[in-house]
């Protein structure tokens, strides 16, 4: 099949290299010709493991090409695969004028079958908007099909997410879209489940709304682990599982906010922002979620004694997305500074791609500082020269902001660096309390 895909971010990227890799010839096109440019002489603007090794040998192959030319990618093509994120307006309703304007011109290149795959992040009722806008523009219904398909994929893994995906979303009313599904995605390991659209696109926001109820649960419960001496990991492994769900991103943190649930969720109360009972939800997961950085901050105090004159570093990732209002990291950088503390902030963005010996930067950052407070998610970070973070450390302090290293892990670095390391919801690791844990002995 010949597929055009829109879109340069980790969703478009890794749809058009795996397909590519299974024996599509893909286009992947971006309205920006600075991105192209790049793709073209082999850069990856993403960060995503497999993601370059793959998509070169998918050029080497001719099976992957980049374009500014999206119209004659679209008109040559069979598939048109949509993973654009879609903007949202200042009442942080998703703004589908630019969209909806791109479908009308598509309208006009079609002389043969299409298939529409929708990935972006659309409201309910997208897919049959463009269904009348393509019959509207004198297309006929036996000239295309629409799919609602959502991505439930995670930056950093989106790879193995895709390939391995818990589910595979497929809203269509077209048993030959059906069918054409099969095929496209047989190379995946799942199951296709089958829905209308609109149930597909409330897929999105479901799927985020009950994550962030498990995570803001699990939060609440560390606070709970931290005061008895609890292990909220021990517990959350003993919880009743949800198939459908994977528990890939359910761990207690300091905010949910600055992931891409968060835009989903700002979407969707905007939505039901007339039902009182929602919105009594949501305000529950706000003041749980919110509570998270005084918590980071007492961690802090709980050591230092006083944050008056202490010099703090902080990895966050430029990444983050402020909205509605302020990234968790920022919230506690201002309580910080309100503390009287000196913050110190490295975006860990900039070690993307970098090796050990390229990385002098991020050991710079820490260095003549009281703590090391971790608030970035990007995997980068899990690759620390340990060594070099302590010895640039006043006091070896690190709050690890979302439990991004394992116990036992850290228990060995903690005897080999003398080091401190306080989490969510977890026991505080000293140097002397060794690398035996539960789990191991069980």
């Amino acid at each position: 099949m010949k597929l055009a895909v829109f879109g340069t971010n980790e969703i478009g990227l890794t749809a058009s290299a795996i397909f590519a890799s299974h024996g599509h010839h893909v286009v992947c096109t971006d309205e920006e010709r600075s991105q192209i440019v790049a793709l073209n002489s082999g850069e990856v603007p993403v960060d995503e493991e497999g993601l370059t090794e793959m998509m070169t040998e998918a050029k080497k192959a001719g099976q992957l090409s980049f374009s500014v030319n999206r119209l004659t990618a679209a008109s040559e093509a069979d598939i048109l695969l949509f993973t654009e994120p879609i903007p949202v307006d200042e009442n942080k309703h998703p703004d589908l004028t630019c969209f909806f304007r791109f479908i009308r011109k598509i309208a006009l290149t079609i002389k043969q079958h299409k298939t529409f795959i929708i990935k972006s992040n659309v409201p309910p009722g997208t897919a049959s908007k463009v269904e009348d806008i393509l019959i509207e523009q004198g297309v006929s219904d036996r000239s295309f099909d629409v799919v609602s398909n959502p991505d439930f994929i995670r930056k950093g893994s989106a790879v193995k997410d895709f390939m391995y995906p818990s589910q595979i979303i497929i809203g269509t009313s077209s048993l030959r879209a059906c069918r054409a599904m099969e095929t496209f995605y047989e190379p995946i390991t799942s199951s296709l489940q089958y829905m209308d659209h609109t149930s597909a696109e409330l897929m999105r926001y479901a799927y985020h709304t009950y994550q962030s109820l498990q995570v803001s649960c699990l939060t609440m419960i560390a606070g709970v682990a931290e005061k008895y001496g609890g292990d909220v990991e021990l517990i959350q492994g003993a919880l009743p599982k949800t198939p459908k769900f994977s528990d890939h991103s359910l761990h207690p943190g300091s905010s949910f906010l600055g992931t891409d649930t968060l835009d989903e969720l700002a979407s969707f109360r905007s939505m039901i922002k007339a039902s009182s009972s929602a919105n009594q939800m949501f305000k529950a997961l706000d003041e749980i979620d919110q509570y998270q950085p005084e918590l980071l901050i007492q961690k802090l105090k709980d050591f230092l004694g006083t944050l008056l004159g202490a010099k703090i570093a902080i990895f966050t990732s430029s990444t983050v997305k402020p909205i509605p209002a302020l990234p968790p990291y920022e919230l506690v950088i201002k309580k910080l500074k309100e503390e009287g503390a000196i913050v110190q902030q490295f975006d860990t963005e900039k070690t993307k791609g970098k090796k050990e010996n390229e990385m002098n930067a991020i050991y710079e950052s820490v260095q003549d500082c009281d703590a090391l407070l971790l608030m970035s998610e990007l995997m980068s970070i899990k690759q620390l020269n340990w060594g070099k973070i302590i010895k640039g450390l006043n006091l070896p302090l690190v709050v690890d902001g979302h439990n991004l290293f394992p116990l036992d892990e850290m228990r060995i670095i903690a005897n080999t660096y003398d080091l401190i390391y306080c989490s969510i919801g977890r026991p505080n690791i000293y140097k002397g309390l060794g690398s035996i844990s539960v789990q191991s002995i069980q």
